[in-house]
């Protein structure tokens, strides 16, 4: 065997050997070309969500910032509650003050009724006996049936007045 032949045998031997091996390579490009198209797919996804992530991240901080005015409006509502709790307090302890006023002189009006009642009673009796007695010494008794007239219109007149004056005391 010549060293021509015997190279070209190598050769044959490696080119046999060499195939399995270029197959192999061939079929590892290939996977590593799809590996390549993942990537680059995946990469794809990671930049939208990286993107998706910035805009919830902004939302959170739009959130965040409406509940920070929330808040803010929600202590504001709290203080105004309080002032106005303490209004209504105040309010009630005047209206006690005007109710215990009020009694006072619903008693001192009583009073003074219960008083003007039995004292125009009286005086008013005591003039009218007063007046009777006058009337029969000098008024003739047929002049005395037009004056009693006048008179009973005189004593609804008193006791109107009378009326009047203890609603105007009530008031």
């Amino acid at each position: 065997m010549t060293d021509q032949e015997l190279l070209q045998a190598i050769g044959q031997v490696v080119e046999a050997k060499l195939d399995p091996v270029r197959q192999d390579i061939c079929e590892l490009k290939g996977s590593v070309q799809r590996l390549d198209g993942r990537m680059d797919r995946l990469e794809l996804n990671m930049d939208r969500l990286d993107g998706r992530m910035d805009q919830l991240e902004l939302n959170m901080d739009r959130l965040d910032g409406r509940m920070d005015q929330l808040e803010s409006r929600i202590k504001q509502l709290e203080l105004g509650m309080d002032k106005l709790e303490s209004r209504i307090k105040q309010l009630e302890l005047g209206m006690d003050k005007l109710k215990n006023q009020t009694e006072e002189l619903e008693e001192k009006v009583n009073g003074i009724r219960i008083y003007m009642d039995t004292e125009q009673k009286r005086t008013m009796n005591l003039l009218l006996e007063g007046q009777q007695a006058l009337w029969d010494r000098f008024v003739p008794n047929e002049k005395y049936d037009p004056l009693k007239d006048r008179i009973e219109v005189l004593e609804l007149v008193v006791k109107r007045h009378s009326q009047e004056i203890r609603e105007l005391q009530l008031a």
